[in-house]
């Protein structure tokens, strides 16, 4: 199992992180629960807690390259829900990817 986090400091933590389950409900599970989420994708599981200034992102899966792929869709849809705010990902562990 390979593992990435991240934090990622935002304005508007709970709603940003909100914004982004929805987003991904329609196409895969997701389960929230006030300030934390489980975000379940084929072979990976996004885990994120919002905080009073930032999103905690922990990122698993069955291997690299998934990981890889994630780090990337996972900045990605971050930065569009939170929009106009801009936002700095920056993974850490395995294979650590800024975006």
């Amino acid at each position: 199992m390979e593992a990435v986090s991240a934090k990622v400091t935002s304005q508007t933590p709970a709603r940003t992180m909100a914004r982004l389950c929805n987003h991904f409900k329609h196409r895969v599970n997701v389960v929230r629960d006030g300030d934390h989420a489980l975000v379940e994708f084929p072979n990976a599981s996004l885990r994120m807690d919002a905080t009073e200034h930032e999103i905690q992102l922990h990122l698993q899966a069955e291997d690299a390259a998934t990981i890889e792929r994630l780090e990337g869709v996972v900045s990605k849809h971050l930065k569009q829900v939170a929009a106009p705010e801009e936002l700095k990902v920056e993974w850490t562990g395995a294979h650590p990817r800024a975006t």
